[in-house]
């Protein structure tokens, strides 16, 4: 076994945070087939809210729409964060989502003075060479239990110092990704880079916990790209284009088409 990494220290992390859950226990693995599949493991066998799944390299990371993630051995935050929001219904469970949009974009910004913004619906995009391009990835898992949300898992894969390179389904990476460290043009601390994204999940779930969803809502959709522009959204079953309007609190997609048509879009992908 190849020896861990050193600029990621968790020793040092466990001594720096104050975090009140997110960060409460820190696991992390050479190499995994997923983090999410980790955290789900230790969910369903009671594993407490706050658990951090972290390792170095993936070989069945995910996205949405059944389709890879790609990130090179060490460079990137490969993590899962397990909640247990039982207060949330989980008609809201995107609004997880949004809540992991929103520390990665106030994480970045903070540690490596880059711009950020969101792509619907769970997208970062960091502006590099002159461009905006993906840089972080999240996908959410619930588990539902009668009417309440019995574990839900947020994972994160945030390219931080090598961009991916390559072709995943039929995407030229170098086209279409980035890295905090292109964004920055210097090398970014991990170590950093996750304690000020752990702080910011932590104070974040805290007032999504007591209530405090509109807050949270509206720095979501300020951070929207291309809201306002012409769009087209790859759905499960086609394609459809037209103007992206503006999204709900639930955070669909509001898109009128060019006959006048208002469509509500739950899931889908937005490109040009």
């Amino acid at each position: 076994m190849d020896a861990l990494p050193e600029d990621l220290d968790l020793i040092t992390l466990r001594r720096r945070i104050a975090t009140r859950i997110i960060g409460n226990v820190l696991m992390r693995y050479e190499r995994v087939a997923s983090t999410n599949d980790i955290a789900r493991e230790r969910a369903r066998s009671g594993a407490a809210e706050g658990l951090i799944v972290l390792a170095e390299e993936q070989s069945a990371g995910r996205g949405r729409l059944g389709r890879n993630w790609v990130a090179s051995y060490g460079d990137a935050l490969l993590m899962s964060v397990l909640l247990r929001p039982v207060w949330l219904p989980p008609g809201e469970a995107f609004t997880l989502t949004m809540l992991a949009g929103v520390a990665l974009c106030e994480a970045v910004e903070q540690v490596a003075a880059v711009r950020a913004q969101l792509k619907w619906p769970n997208d970062l995009l960091l502006f590099a060479n002159g461009a905006w391009r993906k840089g972080a990835g999240i996908l959410t898992e619930i588990s539902v239990a009668g009417d309440a949300i019995e574990w839900a898992i947020i994972g994160i894969g945030l390219n931080v110092n090598q961009a991916p390179t390559g072709a995943v389904n039929g995407r030229n990476l170098q086209q279409t990704a980035t890295s905090v460290s292109a964004a920055a043009g210097q090398r970014i601390s991990r170590t950093a880079l996750l304690e000020t994204l752990l702080t910011s999940l932590d104070e974040r779930y805290a007032l999504l916990r007591s209530g405090e969803r509109a807050t949270l809502f509206a720095d979501w959709r300020a951070r929207l790209a291309y809201l306002g522009e012409t769009v087209t959204v790859t759905l499960p079953n086609g394609e459809l284009r037209g103007i992206a309007e503006d999204v709900a609190a639930d955070g669909t997609l509001l898109l009128r088409d060019a006959a006048g048509v208002l469509h509500t879009i739950h899931t889908g992908d937005v490109g040009f």
